[in-house]
């Protein structure tokens, strides 16, 4: 039987590829292509750069919760981070940006493999989802990443 570790890196490693093989498919006026028009006014390429910024950030709240941390703390502005963070990235190729997503998920892979299964379940408090388990929050690693990849799905077949 397996437990909810393997779970979980089999989800991300399914997310990991899945979101791989989307970015390498996309022509460069798609990577240019605004995506959201409120808030940081992102552009495709720039959601890729996004995931790499939050999940590196992620990975310190794991590790924290892991040590016995209390997670994020409580005035832990987010949308500051996205607004501030992702624009850092703007300068890299897209190959660059692929492989700097690659290595954060691993290192999530990696953080996963070695917890214990007890590990899932300390509690702590995630700067967007409140109070909650270790669980979620990194099945929230791959949940985003398919909300914003949904995103850029219905764009890119809106605009055909």
């Amino acid at each position: 039987m397996t437990d909810r570790r393997d779970a979980i890196a089999a989800e991300l490693e399914r997310n990991l590829d899945e979101t791989v093989s989307l970015f390498r498919s996309l022509s460069p006026d798609e990577l240019r292509t605004q995506l959201y028009s409120d808030g940081a006014k992102w552009t495709v390429r720039q959601v890729l750069a996004h995931f790499v910024a939050i999940e590196g950030s992620m990975q310190w709240l794991f590790k924290n919760m892991l040590s016995g941390g209390p997670g994020a703390p409580p005035d832990f502005d987010f949308e500051r981070f996205n607004r501030t963070q992702t624009p850092k990235f703007d300068g890299l190729p897209l190959d660059e940006l692929i492989e700097r997503f690659t290595a954060v998920r691993q290192e999530t892979l990696r953080i996963v493999r070695e917890m214990q299964e007890e590990d899932l379940d300390r509690e702590g408090l995630h700067a967007f989802h409140g109070k909650g388990k270790l669980d979620r929050f990194i099945r929230w690693a791959y949940e985003h990443v398919r909300l914003h990849v949904e995103d850029v799905r219905k764009m890119l077949k809106n605009s055909k």
